[in-house]
């Protein structure tokens, strides 16, 4: 008897655990469902232009969303053009020259407009260069055209602990740039060979896109960073504006008449419970989830937790 009151109890906690559970995955899916039907409706009573909107913030040091996302909206009949919105001091060369290679295919077919409110630098000023127009704000700061690459020497202080370190190496360049020793003048020629080949990878580009020439590179890509004003004065953006201004560009780009609306179709990052549902996109935006998400993930491990638990019961009972 008092076996089969434990279970009971057991059994009760679990419904309630369980009926928690789906009501959190309802919360979850459920608004993204319901914005989608009733943007289907609005679209289909006053009809907007799309366009897809992505943003790029922070330091870039990986291509693969960015890269997927353009290939999709490139792919996405009803995408009519893309909006970048960019506020990055720039990141890793390889990642920034991906996405640049993916926009450019898109710019092939569709419009791109950038918009720079605050920072554009470096490897984000690299994307933004394959855009048709770019637009930034007069105090927005743009450009920091070139390469850099820093080398940490710790070895001097590592001996003044008496740390010292022997190496086994094959191959003469393999320990170049290494933080426990110091370059030798041909791994610094080295270096300097690697980081001028990126570099004039960066201006080429740079130049053919946004219609300059390369010998006369060091005006406008020597490693500076140019207000607004100053780089529409050297041809590195098209026009002076912030969001408004953009999305009157798209519109011209587009040939949407001005009084018409156009409906921004963001990239969204899947969150974490997406993903565990094989989701690949939610409606939850970014790489944060939300305190619903967070909460949803831990009932389900409870819940996993208390399926174990029965499966173990009904074991014992039948032994």
């Amino acid at each position: 008897m008092e076996h089969e009151q434990k279970r009971s109890k057991s059994e009760t906690f679990f419904t309630y655990i369980k009926n928690l559970f789906i009501i959190l995955l309802f919360l979850q899916f459920a608004p993204p469902i319901i914005s989608s039907i009733k943007s289907t409706l609005v679209d289909t009573i006053a009809p907007k232009t799309h366009v897809g909107y992505l943003t790029i913030n922070g330091t870039i040091t990986d291509a693969a969303f960015y890269v997927k996302k353009i290939d999709d909206m490139a792919k996405d009949t009803e995408i009519k053009a893309l909006f970048l919105r960019i506020n990055s001091p720039g990141g890793h060369a390889g990642s920034s020259q991906a996405i640049f290679n993916e926009l450019k295919k898109f710019r092939a077919k569709k419009p791109v407009v950038a918009l720079i409110e605050n920072l554009g630098a470096s490897a984000a000023y690299y994307i933004a260069a394959a855009s048709n127009t770019i637009i930034a704000s007069p105090v927005a700061m743009v450009g920091c055209i070139g390469v850099l690459m820093e080398l940490p020497n710790i070895k001097d202080l590592l001996l003044s602990w008496k740390v010292h370190f022997r190496y086994v190496q094959s191959g003469t360049y393999k320990t170049t740039g290494s933080m426990v020793k110091d370059l030798t003048k041909d791994e610094l020629d080295y270096l300097q060979r690697m980081s001028d080949d990126n570099y004039y990878q960066f201006i080429k580009d740079v130049a053919e896109c946004r219609n300059l020439s390369v010998k006369d590179h060091k005006r406008w890509a020597d490693g500076q960073v140019f207000t607004g004003n100053q780089g529409l004065k050297l041809k590195l953006i098209d026009k002076l504006g912030s969001y408004n201004d953009a999305i009157t560009e798209l519109k011209r780009l587009t040939k949407v008449p001005a009084t018409d609306e156009i409906r921004l179709v963001p990239a969204k990052r899947p969150s974490g419970l997406a993903r565990l549902f094989g989701s690949e996109d939610d409606d939850m935006g970014g790489d944060q989830m939300s305190a619903a998400t967070q909460v949803a993930g831990f009932m389900g491990a409870v819940y996993h937790a208390f399926m174990m638990q029965q499966a173990t019961q009904g074991v014992q009972a039948i032994a």
